[in-house]
């Protein structure tokens, strides 16, 4: 938005929604963008399509996650968190991981197991995540090359690039040709969907509306533990989102929380970390009341993700005894609880005396008035 000369200072809640206003998505954007990665979606997977018979006949559609989702995105939606859903000619079961909390074999078992995606385990096969990942990169690489003018509305024309592969997603970027500036980036994350009723027994239960879960590859986080190539996570973002819907003042919160995040660094505090922090504070009855202002929920998910890096455990949502933070160093979450306090006692010392300077924006968010 326009930066307007502010004449006067301003309180503390002024102070927030000026912030909140920076980092709104402006409704164009947020209509192009959308539109633009529909027409960008249907071309690439007609494109696997044509090249792989095998994937035509396992592909069951595309389903968004992560922040847009969720409705949490800030700034620009130039990224789409894209769960591909893959349904295999066979029976999968998820086998709860019991030393892993939150984490599934999925053992294979029929007359037609795709015996170029399992590997053999005990008596019993077992799909094998890195020859998934090896399948659909095999399929992306072979198909990027010819995906160099993909023609969207208002004479848009995008090239596709395909940028990286994570032990979860497949990273692929978008350019505007004409406008090099204007770029998306997809995350496609090969899943494979359960009913509720399917949801292992030894996790703990949660409201789901008969809504689907998914198993997507996910190595162990813990850095001490080897791989196994096996392993998925249990993910259910459908579940999760009954948590965290009507309450606008929590997604407010969690668009803040964002913005302070990348303002002060702290590029290891992934968005699903922060939404985890939420889920936990809208799991405990009266810990947070969400109907207060987005600048004193803000305080409270601040304190609280302190709380958590002191004590080097954020427990998921889904599965409690899985820690969140497992992926940090002992010196990163020394590092990011010291930011997050300071943070939070600048914060406190605007809310008591209902004012907010240039000066405090600055150090908060990054930005100034």
């Amino acid at each position: 938005c326009d930066e307007k000369t502010i004449s006067k200072p301003l309180t503390f809640g002024e102070g927030i929604g000026l912030v909140l206003d920076r980092i709104s998505i402006k409704s164009e954007d947020r209509q192009t963008f959308k539109e633009d990665a529909q027409q960008i979606k249907n071309v690439f997977v007609r494109a696997i399509s044509r090249r792989d018979p095998y994937f035509t006949s396992a592909f069951r559609g595309l389903t968004l996650t992560g922040s847009n989702l969720d409705d949490v995105k800030i700034n620009v939606p130039d990224e789409f968190d894209m769960l591909t859903k893959i349904q295999l000619p066979c029976q999968l079961e998820p086998v709860p991981i019991r030393s892993h909390p939150g984490y599934v074999f999925l053992r294979a078992s029929g007359s037609e197991i795709p015996l170029h995606l399992v590997d053999r385990w005990e008596d019993e096969y077992c799909i094998n995540r890195v020859k998934v990942q090896s399948w659909l990169r095999d399929n992306i690489t072979a198909v990027i090359p010819e995906l160099n003018n993909i023609a969207c509305e208002g004479g848009r024309s995008y090239e596709l690039a395909y940028k990286s592969i994570g032990d979860v997603a497949q990273t692929i970027k978008a350019k505007c040709l004409s406008d090099p500036e204007r770029t998306i980036s997809f995350d496609f994350v090969p899943a494979f969907e359960f009913s509720a009723s399917e949801w292992p027994g030894i996790f703990p239960k949660h409201p789901n509306e008969d809504r689907t879960w998914y198993a997507v590859p996910c190595e162990f986080r813990n850095p001490h533990v080897g791989d196994d190539p096996l392993s998925f996570i249990a993910c259910a973002p459908y579940w999760e989102r009954m948590v965290l819907t009507k309450k606008q003042h929590l997604k407010d919160g969690y668009r803040l929380m964002k913005a302070l995040r990348n303002a002060n660094k702290m590029p290891r505090i992934f968005s699903y970390t922060i939404k985890s922090v939420f889920l936990n504070a809208a799991n405990v009855k009266k810990l947070i009341n969400w109907n207060q202002s987005p600048g004193r929920i803000l305080i409270r998910v601040v304190d609280l993700l302190a709380m958590f890096l002191r004590r080097g455990k954020l427990p998921s949502y889904l599965v409690p005894d899985t820690n969140m933070l497992e992926h940090l160093s002992i010196d990163l979450k020394k590092e990011y609880r010291k930011k997050l306090c300071r943070i939070f006692r600048r914060l406190i010392k605007c809310r008591d005396r209902n004012h907010m300077t240039p000066e405090d924006l600055q150090f908060i968010f990054g930005m100034t008035y």
